[in-house]
């Protein structure tokens, strides 16, 4: 098993779409972008303990979790695309997407050279 892969178990369609579209590796995104991507993703997961994902779409943790943070015009389209394709994304795929995003940001392809 390669250490860069998208995820280690939990692969469903909406993640198949996922890499279909950027990669194996999700190589086509910046490091930056999976960066936004990991904070929206967490924001995700946490706002699911209070609604079910009808009620709290992605989209509401992208725009709650990164406008306050950042100038919403610097948040890559890559990042609002993404969120519209994964919208009724489940806990476990958020959860497996993120281990994910850690590993290629922490190991793999969009670590931070130093």
């Amino acid at each position: 098993m390669s250490k860069d892969l998208v995820t280690y178990y939990g692969q469903t369609d909406r993640i198949d779409q996922l890499v279909g579209k950027y990669g194996a590796y999700l190589e086509q995104l910046t490091r930056e972008t999976k960066l936004l991507f990991r904070i929206t993703l967490s924001t995700y997961v946490l706002m699911q303990q209070e609604y079910k994902p009808s009620e709290y779409p992605i989209s509401a943790a992208l725009e709650d979790a990164l406008c306050e943070l950042v100038i919403p015009d610097s948040i890559p389209q890559d990042l609002y695309d993404i969120c519209s394709q994964l919208e009724g994304l489940t806990v476990d795929e958020a959860e497996t997407i993120l281990e994910a995003l850690q590993h290629q940001i922490r190991w793999g392809n969009a670590r931070k050279n130093s």
